[in-house]
């Protein structure tokens, strides 16, 4: 089974390195996991353009909306993108060679909404600490169906991957709440995007997380989703 996972393009940004990279790719990959922020500042038509590239490597895609893919432009995304299975905190399960994946996605939360936030979506601390509830449900739902779970957001879901950026930044960059449902055993894998300066990956229990921001790693990233034999986090980062 192979998995690959991106975030970040940011298109028209960084769409001519997105092309570039997919020409590049020559194994293709049974699921594409999309973190979002694949447009820049809610420019919806770029979004189809970004789907186009990445239907050449083939596999079944799942995203999560960013902070950049406005709420306004979400439902002609929606529309525009119908081969795209998008997660807005909810889960969904694919079986591939007989491994069940259990997939809950969500664009995450913030520990302090930014200040355009506060303004303009009215309960948003709120909206934010009921997300992190939502989705440890969502979580423990899928748990016993599936052989491995999967955690797809935007926003990150451990401090762990933001080491990079200014520590003040961090409580706008993600929610460590989330760092509670791996401790329990209820994660895998962590897949996050909107960091662009932090690390690719980090460790919180038995959790693989990974930062995909495109700017960080100028390529798609490969998931590991082998359960067998869980790494040392010194042979985890090394890789």
């Amino acid at each position: 089974m192979r998995i690959l996972s991106i975030s970040d393009v940011h298109a028209p940004l960084w769409l001519k390195d997105l092309e570039k990279v997919v020409h590049d790719i020559e194994e293709k990959p049974d699921i594409m996991l999309i973190a979002g922020d694949m447009i820049d500042r809610g420019n919806a038509k770029f979004y189809r353009k970004v789907v186009d590239i990445l239907s050449k490597l083939d596999g079944e895609m799942i995203a999560v909306f960013g902070n950049d893919e406005y709420d306004t432009v979400k439902d002609q995304i929606l529309d525009e993108n119908p081969e795209v299975i998008f997660l807005q905190d909810e889960s969904t399960i694919l079986e591939i060679d007989g491994t069940k994946i259990g997939i809950v996605g969500s664009k995450g939360s913030l520990e302090i909404p930014t200040s355009w936030q506060r303004k303009n979506i009215p309960g948003i601390d709120k909206i934010y600490k009921k997300r992190v509830s939502l989705i440890g449900d969502l979580l423990r739902e899928i748990s016993p169906k599936v052989d491995v779970r999967i955690l797809l957001t935007h926003y990150a879901t451990t401090t762990k991957t933001m080491r990079g950026e200014n520590p003040r930044a961090w409580r706008y960059l993600g929610h460590r709440g989330f760092e509670k449902y791996m401790n329990e055993g209820l994660v895998d894998i962590s897949i996050h995007g909107h960091v662009h300066n932090g690390r690719k990956m980090a460790q919180v229990g038995r959790t693989k997380v990974y930062n995909v921001a495109f700017p960080l790693w100028w390529g798609l990233v490969s998931i590991d989703v082998s359960r067998e034999k869980q790494p040392s986090i010194e042979e985890f980062l090394s890789r």
